[in-house]
């Protein structure tokens, strides 16, 4: 009996080590095409996590993405730029990959965050986690900054992931596939336009986003406000439009107001501005297009100089 134990045991351990060689072979193949590929959104946020040594940087969730032109902000400040938006994200993940950009010799002159109405709300919801889970995990084995972040929100996960290094990029494989098999690039230094419009309706009654306010991310929040004006850099916060009929402002756009003011920092709100609000300026009801995004960058750059954010 001893001994069919003894087999078995042995039967196991080869077994076990097995499934780890092959764990580990496949997740670094894995992760060098997620690490390297050439067009699409990890390409874009490889740079924004590592090292983004524009002058200008941009921080926010798709709305940001799909709002902020570079090319626009480098004509009109005559400095570099990049939009480091992620779709889906709020300041959460703003907030773990920002040391990315001031750990070098070089830090940005300006730093644009766009504030969605739901900031700091975002995790309200089990969804919520599950989707910063998904963007988190493929950096926990190579940023400290993600690592620490995981610890926090989901302990559980980032265990599995250090076990498992499949595990860790399992969210990742099908978009790895898109990315290396498209031809063509849309993104401009982080910044993906979106042309024509999907809209076909008027702007309807805004009643979504109601959820009381998560405090891990409110001090997410106070934590990016509070670094970027530790290390002297002049901040801009933005509402951008939204496809919707005016509304007063819900608690996540309050107490983010109520925060920003506490560090002497208006949020410009334009959320509700009736000159964005038209179907022939957004893609969608959350989305401006190329032309709403053309349009709202310049009189942001312009209010900008108009205001002497910059510092000289």
């Amino acid at each position: 009996m001893k001994a069919q134990y003894l087999k078995f045991a042995k039967k196991l351990i080869i077994l076990l080590a097995i499934m780890f060689v092959v764990d580990r072979g496949l997740g670094s193949i894995i992760q060098y095409y997620f690490e390297n590929e050439p067009l699409g959104d990890a390409a874009a946020f490889a740079h924004a996590i590592n090292n983004p040594t524009e002058d200008v940087l941009i921080y926010g969730s798709s709305r940001a993405v799909h709002t902020y032109d570079t090319k626009i902000i480098t004509d009109s400040l005559g400095l570099s730029a990049y939009n480091c938006g992620r779709n889906g994200s709020n300041v959460v993940y703003g907030s773990a990959i920002l040391p990315g950009a001031l750990e070098g010799s070089h830090k940005p002159k300006l730093i644009i965050i766009d504030i969605v109405s739901k900031e700091i709300a975002w995790r309200s919801n089990k969804d919520g986690g599950d989707v910063l889970a998904s963007m988190i995990l493929p950096y926990v084995l190579t940023n400290e900054h993600f690592e620490e972040l995981a610890m926090d929100l989901f302990p559980k996960e980032l265990y599995k992931a250090k076990v498992s290094k499949l595990y860790a990029y399992n969210s990742q494989v099908l978009s790895i596939i898109r990315n290396y098999s498209r031809k063509d690039n849309d993104n401009i230094n982080g910044y993906q336009p979106l042309p024509g419009s999907k809209i076909i309706n008027p702007p309807q009654e805004y009643t979504a986003d109601r959820d009381g306010i998560d405090e891990f991310s409110k001090e997410r929040l106070e934590y990016f406000i509070k670094t970027v004006q530790d290390n002297h850099i002049p901040l801009v916060a933005v509402l951008s439009p939204m496809y919707t009929k005016p509304f007063e402002d819900n608690e996540s756009i309050r107490v983010c107001k109520q925060v920003f003011a506490e560090h002497n920092i208006e949020l410009w709100d334009y959320a509700s501005d009736p000159k964005y609000v038209q179907k022939d300026l957004f893609y969608d009801v959350n989305h401006l297009n190329t032309k709403g995004a053309e349009m709202f960058t310049r009189e942001i750059m312009s209010r900008i100089k108009q205001e002497g954010i910059l510092k000289q």
